[in-house]
């Protein structure tokens, strides 16, 4: 879990943001999207995570200049997590505390330990990086806590998506704004906006920022593709991340429309068994989604092993004409039976029939 909130400095006055970043683009951009797309109400508290980069930056001085306004569009508090995992960690720590201090903001730092667990660490950081903005949300009393992914977030987001062969569910990216529990929501005011106008809306404030030289690492996926591929695709179709993002709002209602129709076809996400003649009515396409829908329902770790080759071999036996039982090892230990009257998904052996022992491979 995350650490205790370390430091919580409470506004004490300080400048107001220059008028050049009052009038920029950005604020305007904020103040519509949070009311829009991420739904905030008018006046209501948002936790903003500030890592110190230009993009959290922007987004806190952004909704600063809202709480300035005689309607008081939002009440921002900066939340810094310190992972402790650079040498530069609490130079970060300090430059979000000034930072806060200069323009007379509330904010809150709390440390947490990813390095100390197993597993993946940047999985780990992640994880621990949201608990611990959960938790300074809740105790500032803020219903939103808002996260700074832009317009290049989405695009390097989509395309690890791809290359992974995810579903709907990948290629629609990131959400402007999602659950995460207790009646808090996650929103990302800033994902139609490029990081060059959070850095330009920087500059105009006449602030710097901090950078993170681990988010250019070649040796991370996102690294490699933000070094290698990004800059081609952009030289090809320059401002392709903005238009990533519109893309992605429309996978985004494909997928619900999808989920929709697998909710009548399949049942909840925890139904394991179904009738073989209803699911022969649906494409295979509808087929192979609601497999992976049920898969990933019994075991989330299997969600990037299950490409649209190994669903579709199965989508494809459950729509021809064969009725002889059949059964297809996938990763996790589970097992898609088909014979001619059903098909299951199950853990373990899955044995079939005694008049036909025949396993395919996935």
């Amino acid at each position: 879990m995350a650490g205790p909130a370390q430091t919580s400095s409470p506004p004490t006055g300080g400048t107001s943001v220059p008028l050049a970043a009052r009038r920029h683009r950005l604020v305007a951009e904020v103040q519509r999207r949070l009311a829009g797309r991420c739904g905030v109400p008018a006046g209501a508290t948002l936790a903003i995570g500030v890592s110190g980069g230009p993009d959290s930056v922007a987004l806190l001085l952004a909704a600063a200049v809202l709480a300035g306004r005689d309607d008081a569009v939002v009440t921002p508090i900066a939340v810094h997590v310190n992972h402790n995992l650079r040498a530069a960690a609490e130079q970060d720590e300090q430059f979000v505390v000034e930072l806060c201090r200069r323009f007379g903001l509330d904010v809150h730092v709390r440390h947490v330990h990813p390095d100390g667990r197993p597993g993946n660490l940047q999985a780990n950081a992640r994880s621990l990086r949201y608990q611990a903005l959960v938790a300074s949300a809740r105790s500032a009393g803020a219903a939103f806590v808002a996260v700074a992914h832009h317009a290049d977030d989405q695009l390097e987001t989509m395309l690890m998506a791809i290359g992974r062969g995810a579903g709907l569910d990948g290629l629609s990216g990131m959400r402007w704004a999602r659950p995460v529990g207790d009646g808090l929501t996650l929103v990302r005011p800033l994902l139609a906006v490029r990081k060059a106008v959070c850095e330009d809306f920087c500059r105009a404030a006449g602030v710097t920022w901090r950078e993170d030289p681990t988010n250019s690492d070649p040796s991370t996926a996102r690294g490699r593709l933000r070094r290698d591929v990004v800059g081609v695709i952009e030289s090809l179709w320059p401002d392709a991340a903005t238009r990533a993002t519109g893309t992605a709002d429309i996978v985004a209602a494909a997928r619900e429309s999808l989920n929709a129709q697998l909710q009548g076809a399949f049942g909840a996400p925890s139904v394991r068994q179904w009738q073989r003649d209803a699911l022969r009515a649906l494409s295979p396409v509808v087929i192979a989604a609601g497999l992976r829908r049920a898969a990933v329902e019994a075991d989330p770790a299997v969600a990037d092993d299950l490409g649209q080759s190994v669903l579709g071999t199965v989508a494809d036996a459950i729509a021809d004409a064969d009725r002889r039982p059949r059964r297809f090892d996938w990763p996790a230990n589970l097992k898609v039976v088909v014979t001619a009257a059903e098909v299951r998904l199950q853990d373990g052996p899955g044995q079939l029939p005694e008049q036909s022992q025949k396993t395919e491979p996935k």
